[in-house]
């Protein structure tokens, strides 16, 4: 998700920066180092001395900031849903005045696109999450609340346009959720993220289906 390069180590001895820069290297390490490691090796396969020799970090460091692998995912995790939701709502603005539908495939194009843009991300929300345990399902959870809340955003454009009309429940939506959720990484696993951009055709069926729309109105 165009995150930066990883810095450099800093710099021995007296140097300018104040404490809270250094904090704030350290920690934009780590997350680079965590999310390009889980990538590479799996969740479970990578260990603190892994990330520490990747930051360019000392253990005792990394204790400082966080008590476990599992707390520097995590926040790692918050900073990937952050990017996500923002480069998703700059691409949506960008794209103008959209109908209901139009507003779904934007949405889902769009983020299709940020993750072929970056695979380590990508595996790291939609596969080494899962790996990471049932401590994660709340951020999982979060994720896919991104999406949700724009479905539903465009659903409601539909009633206001008269296209459609009645509540959806919610569990409509968790289905559609869930199930772009598990395509997302199907693609992922089977072929590799540059490809996700190609399953946009589908999400956006599945989703306009779900979400109200005839199948004669869905080519539109």
């Amino acid at each position: 998700m165009n995150a930066p390069a990883t810095p450099e180590r800093l710099p021995r001895g007296p140097h300018r920066l104040t404490r809270a820069e250094v904090a704030d290297s350290q920690l934009a390490r780590l997350y680079l180092a965590i999310i390009d490691a889980v990538a590479e090796h799996g969740y479970n396969a990578v260990s603190v001395a892994d990330l520490v020799a990747r930051a360019k970090i000392s253990r005792r460091t990394f204790y400082e900031l966080f008590d476990s692998k599992e707390a520097c995912f995590a926040a790692a995790f918050e900073v990937l849903i952050e990017i996500a939701t923002t480069r998703l709502d700059t691409a949506i603005a960008a794209a103008g005045q959209l109908d209901w539908r139009q507003l779904v495939r934007t949405a889902l194009a769009a983020y299709l696109r940020i993750l072929a843009e970056d695979p380590a991300a990508a595996r790291a929300l939609h596969i080494e999450a899962l790996a990471a345990g049932p401590a994660f399902t709340e951020y999982r959870r979060r994720l896919m609340s991104v999406f949700a809340g724009r479905m539903r955003a465009a659903r409601e454009l539909a009633v206001a346009q008269g296209e459609l009309t009645g509540q959806l429940p919610d569990a409509v939506i968790e289905l559609l959720m869930g199930g772009i959720d598990d395509r997302i990484r199907e693609c992922l696993q089977s072929r590799d993220a540059a490809a996700l951009p190609d399953i946009e055709p589908t999400l956006s069926y599945a989703a306009l289906t779900l979400l109200g729309s005839s199948t004669d109105d869905i080519a539109d």
